[in-house]
C-alpha cells in the first residue's frame, strides 16, 4: 500500500469511527457545534435572493447544515463534498432530519477530482480538508480553482492544520503525521497570500491546538498550527 493510500486509510477509519458513534450537535464530540468562524460569516450574506456555497470535506453537515438554515429564506444550494460515501450518507440523512434536504448536494468525490467552476460561489469553505489532497502540487491547483470559483463580494473560508507532530497516546512514540500535505505554517500562510492576498482579509489566524484521533493501533495525540484564513474577493 502506498504512503496515500495508507494516510486515507487511517483518515477513514478516524473518521468512520466518529460518525458512527457521535450524533451530529450532540455533545461528545468535535461535531457537535458547527465551526465559529463559519457562523460568523452568516450576515455578510443579508440581503442575497440567492445563495450557492462550496464545502469541500463537508463530512455529515457540521457547517452545511447550519448555514442552509440560516439563509432557508432565500434560494439556497450548498454542493457538499466528501471522499467517504459513509459521510454523504448521513449528510443526507441530517439534511432531512434539519429540514434543509432541498439546500443540500452530497457529492461523493476526493477534493483532488471535483472541479470547481469559475466565478460559481458565494461561499466557499474548506475545514481541516485540504490538507487531505494528493500532493503540494494538487494543493495548489485547488487553491487556484479555489481562487477563480469565488464571484465578486463572495468568500473564502480555509481551515488547515499545519506544522503537524503526532505521538501515540500511551507510548509518547512519534508517528508518521496522516496528512497528505504536510506544511509548514509560514508555507502555507504564504501560499494563501500568493492567491487572496489582493482581497479584502476578515481573518488570519493561527492557533497550536492538541486533540486525541482514534487510530488502528489505539489513541494517537495530533498537535498542530490551526491556520485559519477568510478573505472576501472585492467586487
Amino acid at each position: 500500500m502506498d504512503k496515500i493510500s495508507e494516510i486515507r486509510k487511517a483518515e477513514a477509519l478516524s473518521h468512520i469511527e466518529t460518525y458512527s458513534t457521535h450524533e451530529l450537535f450532540k455533545e461528545g464530540s468535535w461535531l457537535a457545534k458547527p465551526v465559529k468562524t463559519v457562523m460568523e460569516l452568516l450576515p455578510f450574506f443579508n440581503g442575497y435572493d440567492n445563495f450557492r456555497a462550496l464545502d469541500l470535506g463537508c463530512g455529515i453537515g457540521r457547517n452545511s447544515i447550519p448555514v442552509a438554515q440560516a439563509l432557508s429564506t432565500v434560494p439556497c444550494h450548498i454542493d457538499s463534498v466528501d471522499l467517504l460515501e459513509i459521510a454523504i450518507v448521513k449528510l443526507n440523512e441530517n439534511a432531512k432530519k434539519y429540514g434543509v434536504e432541498k439546500s443540500i448536494i452530497g457529492i461523493v468525490s476526493s477534493i483532488d477530482d471535483y472541479i470547481i467552476d469559475a466565478n460559481r460561489y458565494d461561499l466557499i469553505m474548506s475545514i481541516s480538508a485540504l490538507e487531505h489532497v494528493d500532493s503540494k502540487q494538487a494543493f495548489v491547483r485547488k487553491l487556484e480553482q479555489i481562487h477563480k470559483g469565488i464571484k465578486p463580494d463572495g468568500i473564502v473560508c480555509l481551515i488547515m492544520n499545519t506544522s503537524v507532530k503526532e505521538h501515540d497516546k500511551e507510548t509518547g512514540i512519534e508517528l508518521p503525521a496522516q496528512f497528505e500535505v504536510e506544511l509548514e505554517t509560514t508555507e502555507c500562510r504564504g501560499f494563501f497570500e500568493q492567491f487572496f492576498g489582493k482581497w479584502e482579509t476578515i481573518k488570519d489566524t493561527v492557533v497550536r491546538q492538541k486533540y486525541d484521533v482514534p487510530r488502528e493501533n489505539g489513541m494517537a495525540e495530533l498537535e498542530s498550527d490551526v491556520v485559519t484564513f477568510v478573505a472576501r474577493r472585492i467586487a
